[in-house]
């Protein structure tokens, strides 16, 4: 099913959708919705990654990263100023 719906975008924004359009072969409203198709799969694809990554942390595992860590002081460059 498509919806038509006017999204106000810059008049030199919609130059350079037409620009892209016209090379690709397609209208600027064709070439648009497959860019935000694809803008959006990636989007969800993003977070799915990061999801499942965080569903398999755990505080132990921080720990046990963070005890391989040498004791020593932090470079003068990675002081924390409060």
């Amino acid at each position: 099913m498509s919806a038509a719906t006017a999204i106000p975008i810059p008049e030199d924004l919609f130059e350079q959708v037409s620009q892209q359009a016209n090379h690709a072969g397609m209208s600027p409203q064709d070439w648009a919705a497959k860019v935000l198709a694809e803008r959006v799969r990636i989007e969800r694809q993003t977070e799915e990654f990061f999801r499942l990554r965080a569903a398999g942390a755990s505080d132990k595992s921080l720990g046990q990263l963070l005890d391989k860590a040498p004791d020593r002081p932090p470079d003068p460059a990675d002081e924390f100023e409060p």
